[in-house]
C-alpha cells in the first residue's frame, strides 16, 4: 500500500473515532512530528532575529509608512 492510499486510510478510521482521548493522544503524536523552521536555523540566525522581536517589543522598530517616505525619492 503506498503512503497515499495509506493516509486515505487513516483518514477513514479517524472519522469513526468517538474518543476525545484516543484524538488528543493522535494530536501530540502529530505535533510532535512536526518540525519548527526556527529550529532548523543557526544558533547566531535564532539570535538575531531574537533581537530584533525584542525590539519590535520595545516599539525600537520604523513603521514601513515612515521608511517609504523617506525613500520615495527613489521610487
Amino acid at each position: 500500500m503506498n503512503l497515499e492510499a495509506r493516509k486515505y486510510q487513516f483518514i477513514q478510521e479517524l472519522v469513526k473515532v468517538d474518543d476525545e482521548s484516543v484524538l488528543e493522544k493522535l494530536e501530540l503524536v502529530l505535533k510532535a512530528n512536526q518540525s519548527d523552521w526556527f529550529d532548523e536555523l543557526s544558533e547566531s540566525e535564532q539570535t538575531e532575529i531574537q533581537i530584533g522581536l525584542d525590539q519590535a517589543e520595545k516599539g525600537e522598530f520604523t513603521s514601513h509608512e515612515d521608511v517609504m517616505k523617506r525613500f520615495s525619492k527613489w521610487h
